[in-house]
């Protein structure tokens, strides 16, 4: 609540409201109903290719077809919206598995999500980098502007480390599954480390698709809006945003406030239109999160009526 009052006294307060909001019903009723096509269109890519990241990971274990990984994907997103840091995509996502399979799909969820987040981490080091130099996206205020610092420096050494446990995942899960209480598992995880490279290089691979795509939904809804921020802005301020959303723990539902007042921070120096900020961020939190969790849960209902 607090996060969104302040985000809506930034937006009240801006200079020229109405003509922005008039600009952006332009927009709407022209050209930009074609733009807001395409996002949703990039939406369904998106979530198609995080499907076909389950599908490889399964197809060791549990060969499924595109369409079965991508209703399991989006039963995931309906169960991960409350919890925190969407932790409750596991459930969703293994439900539809044998009862047998679903420690084992639970552990390929995590190698998955791991790929993503190394992915997230590389693109904030990267936009880190690049704002170096010109500081014109450095938040205002000392707290923030020395945590962005932090960020720099600690960034690649976390994705070294991270990259070390991703493709030596076999060792960590033979040092997990050497724990005696695990030993009861040790069976059903054994598999998981003999994954090859291969499987998790093409993971890797999918995670950075669904990044580029990701940023291009935000560029076009910046174009749809009005604000004047271009592409290479758009890739620095929302990968330095979504790193900083990997560090902060939140609900989904809770998310949005976090997002905006991300967003103002860093692109508010950029544009005078943070109502159109605001309207671009609501727009990629709603199509990407909010409808196909809305369409997963009419799944899990039909599901549980089986």
């Amino acid at each position: 609540m607090l996060l969104s009052y302040n985000v809506f006294k930034q937006v009240t307060g801006q200079k020229d409201l109405p003509l922005h909001f008039s600009s952006l019903l332009v927009s709407l009723r022209g050209w930009g109903s074609l733009l807001l096509l395409l996002v949703l269109v990039i939406m369904l890519v998106q979530w198609l290719l995080e499907a076909r990241k389950w599908q490889v990971m399964l197809s060791t274990a549990h060969p499924i077809k595109l369409p079965e990984a991508f209703r399991m994907i989006l039963s995931g997103i309906a169960l991960s919206i409350a919890t925190p840091n969407r932790m409750g995509e596991f459930a969703g996502r293994v439900m539809h598995l044998p009862g047998g399979q679903r420690l084992q799909g639970t552990a390929y969820t995590v190698i998955g999500n791991f790929a993503q987040l190394i992915i997230t981490c590389i693109a904030g080091s990267i936009a880190l980098c690049m704002e170096w130099q010109d500081q014109h996206l450095y938040p205002t205020g000392a707290g923030l502007q020395a945590v962005q610092t932090i960020l720099l420096w600690a960034t690649p050494l976390t994705i070294i480390f991270f990259m070390l446990l991703y493709f030596k995942a076999g060792m960590v899960f033979n040092w997990i599954l050497s724990l005696r209480m695990l030993g009861k598992f040790r069976d059903k995880l054994g598999t998981l480390n003999t994954i090859p490279n291969s499987i998790l290089l093409k993971v890797l691979l999918l995670s950075s698709l669904r990044f580029a795509f990701f940023i291009l939904q935000y560029w076009l809804l910046f174009k749809l809006t009005n604000t004047g921020i271009g592409f290479r802005d758009t890739f620095a301020a929302i990968s330095i945003m979504l790193l900083w959303l990997a560090i902060v723990p939140t609900f989904s539902f809770l998310e949005l406030g976090l997002r905006w007042e991300f967003a103002l921070l860093l692109m508010g120096s950029l544009t005078g239109n943070a109502l159109g900020i605001a309207v671009s961020v609501t727009a990629v939190w709603l199509i990407n999160l909010m409808l196909p969790a809305a369409v997963g849960a009419i799944g899990l209902l039909r599901y549980r009526s089986r």
